[in-house]
């Protein structure tokens, strides 16, 4: 555990770094290029947010229906044992209250194993899911940046500032919406 605390910790250093290295090299750009259009864009909201990203949550809760169900269940079994526990402290045996702590123990092992699965898949299909729709995203993109001309997009989050009028995301969104449905239309789903 301490280890993935610190692999996050590390991660989200690393993304603040190529974050903030970005932001320069765009500001070194801007000024470089005179009356250069500058946008932004957040790709994670785009695609997160997005008609297919809807419907790929809608899949994924539908097809883990069961296991949210089992864990569920587990997180209710381990209330009722630890209620148990408090309540019938004082009349239980120690073999009880022995065999009381492993069934905790156990439902709690089996409880986070499962938990683990479950995220294991979801990074799995998040990260396919990005791969599937980036060349969508990209076509999205270059549509939107074509209506209005702009020489440069950065990435939102890497911006501390901004006037809204040059965050071109919703317009992305739109777009990538619309391409999706065609693609959908296309493929007969």
């Amino acid at each position: 555990m301490t280890q993935s605390i610190a692999t996050a910790s590390t991660n989200r250093v690393q993304t603040l770094i190529n974050r903030l290295m970005t932001a320069l090299v765009a500001l070194a750009m801007a000024a470089g290029v005179q009356a250069a259009e500058i946008a932004l864009l957040d790709q994670n909201y785009v695609l997160f947010n997005s008609t297919a990203a809807q419907e790929a949550t809608a899949a994924l809760k539908q097809e883990f229906a069961e296991e949210e169900q089992q864990v569920q269940t587990l997180e209710q079994s381990i209330r009722q044992l630890q209620s148990k526990a408090k309540t019938d402290a004082d009349i239980m045996t120690d073999e009880e209250k022995t065999q009381l702590q492993s069934d905790l123990q156990q439902k709690a092992r089996n409880r986070e194993q499962l938990v683990r699965q479950l995220q294991q898949v979801q990074n799995e299909r998040r990260s396919a899911f990005i791969r599937q729709h980036q060349p969508l995203m990209a076509k999205a993109i270059e549509q939107a940046v074509d209506k209005d001309q702009f020489d440069i997009i950065i990435d939102k989050q890497a911006v501390i500032y901004h006037r809204n009028s040059l965050d071109i995301t919703e317009a992305v969104l739109a777009e990538f919406n619309k391409l999706y449905e065609t693609q959908q239309e296309e493929s007969g789903n």
